[in-house]
């Protein structure tokens, strides 16, 4: 079984790097994953399924985990351009996802925004606008209902202690 997996994270693996902007390691890549050639991403990025619809800048930090069916879309059709509803034309978005971000099942990011450090995205959330550092955030939007503890955090990041 251990082999399946193995065979498995190394397909998915070579897909993902085919369409990669860069990457300072490796990212781990555990199921389906698609980015686009403006997605950056930092060390210790996990995916177990992650997709970038469009042509936009995406960022993402150092140690980041993602739940199956998460998705960001970097681009979207004009809609004040010289046809209605829209034209030929696309206006594209800028995402950072900041440092030790979890995003749980099934997160969609909709808009141009930052993911603060240490953010925890509950699944089936819908992200709109910038999420706070150290906040745990769920819903369509995704609101904040709670944060972090600040000291625990900052203890565990000294230390290094990194899943």
């Amino acid at each position: 079984m251990n082999f399946v997996r193995f065979v498995k994270r190394l397909f998915f693996t070579f897909i993902t790097l085919l369409r990669i902007g860069s990457y300072r390691e490796l990212p781990n890549v555990f199921g389906f994953t698609r980015l686009n050639k403006n997605t950056h991403l930092g060390n210790n990025v996990n995916f177990n399924g992650f997709r970038v619809y469009g042509s936009g800048e995406i960022k993402i930090g150092n140690n980041f985990h993602s739940g199956s069916g998460c998705f960001v879309i970097s681009q979207v059709h004009n809609y004040k351009g010289q046809k209605l509803p829209y034209d030929e034309s696309y206006t594209t978005k800028k995402i950072t996802i900041e440092d030790n971000v979890w995003f749980g099942m099934n997160v969609s990011i909709l808009a141009n925004c930052i993911v603060g450090e240490g953010a925890i995205v509950q699944a089936g959330s819908v992200i709109v606008g910038d999420i706070p550092r150290l906040a745990i955030v769920g819903g369509n939007p995704a609101r904040v209902f709670k944060y972090r503890d600040s000291l625990h955090y900052e203890k565990l990041k000294n230390a290094k202690s990194f899943h």
